[in-house]
């Protein structure tokens, strides 16, 4: 390790102690600045990677005024602090930090906070994003241009060439299930100077002619890959008689494949080709990741014109880009959004963090994350961190040997072990322990577990997907939360909107449950009504996407069969009926804000329990109808100080 990294802090001994620690680590400590003058000094003679920075310093200019400087010249930089004011941590929160240190220090906790923050200005989508954002504004450029689509392609292939080096190019769209094929290839004849191999030069070249090259390049281009070695290359190449002529002529060595959509979900495609061996790394697979949408978007837009006629013939038989979200129903734009990250940081191994109301599909997002991903056959192991008693979070989690502990007759393996290969989904991450929440970053950082009472280390290979309906800034702000596993778990977070916020999905989501309990039930589904389409549109849905649901169940079973379905009951909104608790409570900050949450669903878990005349488990019972396991709701009664007694 040989980061160069500066320290920003006014107070000499606190400085000279972490000076001390992290050239103990092997870091190179540049110098030791007490103010923010002093420290840009030093950044402009000798740019440090990361930065320690103080956020109260001598002088006019604090930390945060730093830090704006800082994130200008894309060096990372981690807070030191003992304040841990509400406003402050929103203050420097703006500014995009890759950590807090919280005085007083402890040795571990720095190195593990900065391994975090070095991790995140390499590899987080947010640090390669200003590494692209030249060649995004190049791209978006050449839609504007007045070019043909010949002259646009040839533009592209210049934009591409210093961030994925290739010598030939072929881009391919494949318009029907005939395997009907269009198809353009560039090759490199200088270091910024490319031809268009004509058709009829490809044919000579090869030995095919169009229809065998169409039909070839149909088959073959749909899948991500890259081929550095020689060997594979060549034997990749030896199954297609088309690449291995071109591979041959041009003497190429290496490729990198990458499938995108042209409209209506067409299947298009874009390779890269290269006459060096180890030409291609994961950096580039990254790159045509997070660039998937805008090339997709420029590509549609150059070659519309071209493959217009083309594709109005197929237009019924093309699936939407997003057929593998099973059960995630909805085209509002901020669902759209959501998946649109989903799909982008789905092949990756990142950690994820779902942020979003109760209700609102976390555990369907974190589903559609394992099915995008490489590890989709393996298994996905879920857990939910609020339905067990704190003391059996552990053995569930790490599992336990024989005797570990009173009524451990036998061992059992964790939910950990179970998901080796594959994915674990710890659903309510903010209801875990402070203690157990150690152990869980010791796993992220070692990925290796103990089990109880065991003295064996298992090495484990597991992706992480976590998800809250708590800020767990403020968690973290008021000591429940460790801010270490903050930063672990919070690489890439995907925030899912309430239902109140995509009314234009309601009507969707109505006629597919709708559908499902019909068919559920032996019945004909003919349609909703349009009163209860505007009452449900109308309805602000504190319970969410499961609310809608049950309220959906309950019609169906209401409603006579062969007619359209009407609201049977009147929803009763909970947040309608909690007016007093606004007028009585003047919002000043978040802990106002999650008073009237708990309120609000203390008042609708109380409001179903009365229907169901407080029974909980069973057919009809409230954790049925809140779409709950008995022991979560029980749970939430619990700590919303609801008990059944004093319901009746």
């Amino acid at each position: 390790m040989s980061e160069k990294i500066l320290i920003v802090e006014d107070e000499f001994i606190v400085a000279n102690d972490l000076r001390l620690i992290l050239q103990r680590a092997g870091y190179n400590v540049i110098g030791i600045a007490n103010s923010v003058s002093e420290a840009l000094e030093i950044i402009d003679a000798n740019k440090p990677q990361l930065v320690l920075l103080d956020i109260y310093l001598k002088g006019d200019l604090t930390g945060i005024d730093l830090a704006k400087k800082l994130a200008e010249e894309h060096i990372a930089y981690v807070y030191l602090s003992a304040n841990s004011n509400q406003k402050v941590l929103e203050e420097a929160k703006a500014t995009q930090p890759y950590g807090f240190l919280v005085k007083p220090f402890r040795e571990k906790d720095i190195l593990v906070t900065l391994d975090i923050a070095r991790y995140r200005h390499n590899n987080s989508l947010e640090s390669k994003l200003r590494k692209e954002v030249l060649l995004q504004n190049l791209l978006t450029s050449i839609i504007a241009k007045p070019f043909g689509w010949k002259q646009k392609l040839m533009e592209i292939a210049k934009s591409l060439q210093a961030y994925i080096p290739f010598d030939y190019w072929v881009i391919s769209v494949h318009l029907n299930k005939e395997n009907k094929c269009r198809y353009c290839s560039f090759l490199r004849i200088g270091f910024d100077e490319y031809q268009i191999i004509t058709k009829d030069e490809l044919e000579t070249i090869t030995g095919f002619n169009s229809t065998q090259i169409k039909n070839i390049l149909s088959q073959s281009l749909t899948q991500k890959s890259s081929l550095n070695n020689n060997k594979d290359f060549i034997k990749a190449c030896s199954n297609n008689l088309f690449f291995a002529q071109v591979s041959e002529i041009f003497s190429l060595n290496a490729s990198l494949q990458y499938p995108l959509k042209f409209k209506e979900g067409i299947p298009m495609s874009i390779s890269f080709f290269s006459k060096r061996n180890d030409t291609y790394n994961s950096n580039h697979m990254l790159l045509l990741t997070h660039l998937e949408y805008l090339l997709q978007t420029t590509l549609n837009s150059v070659l519309t014109s071209e493959l217009g006629d083309y594709t109005s013939a197929t237009q019924k038989e093309a699936k939407d880009t997003r057929q593998n979200f099973e059960g995630i129903i909805g085209r509002s734009h901020l669902l759209l959004n959501v998946l649109d990250n989903v799909q982008m940081v789905a092949p990756l191994d990142t950690s994820v963090l779902i942020l979003g109301e109760s209700g609102t599909g976390k555990e369907k997002i974190a589903q559609a994350i394992h099915n995008l991903s490489p590890r989709k056959s393996k298994t996905l192991v879920k857990l939910n961190c609020a339905s067990l008693p704190a003391n059996l979070i552990e053995s569930e989690l790490f599992g336990h040997e024989k005797g570990a502990f009173t009524g451990a007759l036998e061992k059992r393996i964790g939910k950990f072990e179970q998901a080796n290969g594959g994915t674990i989904f710890l659903d309510e991450i903010g209801e875990m322990p402070i203690e157990l929440q150690v152990k869980l970053l010791r796993v992220l950082q070692e990925k290796e577990i103990e089990r109880l009472g065991g003295k064996e280390t298992i090495k484990i290979d597991v992706r992480i997907v976590t998800a809250t309906n708590r800020n767990l800034e403020k968690e973290v702000a008021d000591g429940n939360f460790r801010l270490d596993l903050y930063y672990r778990l919070n690489v890439f977070p995907v925030e899912l909107p309430p239902l109140r916020d995509r009314k234009e999905d309601i009507s969707a989501l109505a006629d597919h449950f709708a559908d499902k309990f019909s068919k559920k039930m032996n019945r004909q589904f003919v349609g909703l009504s349009e009163k209860m389409l505007d009452e449900l549109e109308a309805y602000n849905w504190p319970g969410n996407i499961r609310e809608l649901e049950n309220v959906i169940e309950q019609t169906v079973i209401l409603t006579k069969p062969n007619e359209l379905l009407t609201l049977k009951r009147p929803l009763s909104n909970p947040l309608m009926s909690t007016s007093n608790h606004s007028e009585s409570t003047t919002i000043k900050n978040l802990t106002d804000v999650k008073k009237i949450q708990e309120e609000t669903e203390k008042d609708y878990i109380i409001s179903v329990l009365k229907k169901t005349y407080g029974r909980i488990r069973g057919r009809g019972g409230a954790a049925e109808i809140l779409n709950l396991k008995p022991t979560t709701l029980e749970s939430r009664m619990a700590k919303l100080g609801i008990k059944k007694d004093d319901l009746f």
